[in-house]
């Protein structure tokens, strides 16, 4: 559903540097547990050379040792943190609540500075949610409106400013609810179990299905349910729209119409992308080396461009892991980084010196805590770094506006 896909070697690596090292377990939604947090909040050394010294402390174990204002033996999102000192929320520049979402499956912006999120309740309801800037809100039931029981799909254009989602009713028939500015937009469409798929993009000619197998089709049907079109994708791992362009991850990044034709291709991979209104980002880590770097591919041109964000210690075993996660209107990427210490370390971080937002020019704009959800994390209009967060004590679920990232050459 989210806008983004793995290339396999790079998948079984970010495994095995996350996973092989018993202080890098992972929660089950994905996030770092007590052992695999990030230094406390006064190591703000920049990771582009700085080694800031670990507090020594056994964080974790249930024992409030020398230095420790607390250790409840538990990490995650709570009062006493994975540094064991009492918790500090981070200053936030806007938030609003998402009750009664307690998951959030979907998160993204437009270039409108609206945000759509998906997500379950906790009577297991789907409800799609617009939030515009102001942050007004309205919520959409799509269990009690199309009868939706699970989320299949979910596709925001970033440019004409409109969300879809593919659910799955319980008998199995699968319809896509469309959703603007206005609301609800027609009648859920129903959609045959052949051409859907979870890389799905909308425009205003239709919804696109493309299929992620060697030899596969991208298939573009109208809003009115007939098929428009089907073309050659070649082996896809992403696809996103802009406006009625498709951007498809492949072997190199096709951007092409709806109905496949006035094809530009990218030098960017087709994998670990985000789009914006004008490029494409990827991930360019190198592990080897221990430089996080990112690319950026004008959509327009083709045209390429690459800076390093962030330099850890080189080596596979001790190599900086990043993400890319959004790009606003100009390209400038939003990526979610650990610089780690190798040293007692086998095949992953033990102990990541920091974990953080940023991009070029200034890898540390934002450090996250275990309150954060950098899956859900979108880079506005505006360069602001918008997110899912928990809040502390009660864990609800609040979508919030965390800083600026600074401007950054080349990306514009």
């Amino acid at each position: 559903m989210e806008k983004m896909m793995r290339c396999s070697w790079l998948v079984i690596a970010m495994v095995l540097l996350d996973g092989c090292s018993p202080g890098s377990a992972k929660s089950t939604d994905g996030e770092p547990t007590s052992s695999d947090a990030g230094s406390d909040a006064s190591s703000t050394t920049p990771t582009s050379g700085g080694t800031p010294d670990l507090p020594a402390s056994s964080c974790g174990d249930g024992v409030v040792d020398s230095g420790e204002a607390c250790d409840d033996g538990n990490g995650g999102c709570d009062a006493c943190t994975d540094a064991c000192t009492p918790g500090v929320d981070p200053e936030l520049d806007w938030s609003v609540p998402l009750a009664p979402i307690v998951e959030v499956r979907g998160f993204d912006l437009t270039q409108q500075q609206r945000a759509w999120v998906v997500g379950t309740t906790n009577d297991e309801a789907i409800v799609l949610q617009r939030i515009e800037v102001d942050g007004s809100m309205e919520s959409f039931d799509l269990t009690a409106l199309a009868g939706f029981a699970e989320i299949v799909a979910f596709h925001v254009n970033g440019v004409t400013g409109e969300a879809g989602v593919l659910g799955l009713l319980p008998d199995k028939t699968l319809k896509l609810a469309r959703a603007g500015g206005d609301g609800p937009i027609g009648e859920p469409l129903t959609i045959a179990t052949s051409v859907a798929t979870e890389l799905m993009a909308i425009t205003s000619v239709g919804v696109t299905f493309v299929e992620g197998v060697e030899g596969g089709t991208a298939t573009t049907l109208a809003w009115t349910g007939e098929q428009l079109v089907s073309f050659a994708s070649a082996t896809a791992s992403f696809v996103d729209a802009v406006g009625d362009r498709l951007v498809i991850g492949t072997h190199l990044v096709t951007l092409v119409d709806a109905d496949g034709e006035n094809r530009v291709e990218t030098m960017c991979w087709g994998q670990r992308l985000t789009t914006s209104g004008t490029h494409v980002v990827r991930d360019d880590s190198d592990l080897s080396s221990g430089d996080l770097a990112m690319e950026s591919c004008e959509l327009a041109s083709g045209a390429l461009v690459s800076e390093v964000i962030a330099t850890g210690v080189g080596g596979f075993e001790v190599g900086p892991i990043a993400d890319v996660v959004d790009a606003a209107p100009n390209g400038n990427p939003l990526g979610v980084w650990s610089v780690c210490h190798g040293e007692g370390s086998v095949m992953g971080c033990e102990v990541p010196r920091t974990r953080g937002f940023g991009g070029p020019s200034d890898p540390e704009a934002i450090e996250i805590d275990e309150c954060d959800e950098p899956r859900h994390a979108r880079l506005g209009s505006d360069r602001g770094i918008y997110m899912v967060r928990h809040d502390r004590t009660t864990a609800a679920l609040s979508l919030v506006r965390r800083g600026t990232l600074p401007l950054a050459p080349p990306w514009g």
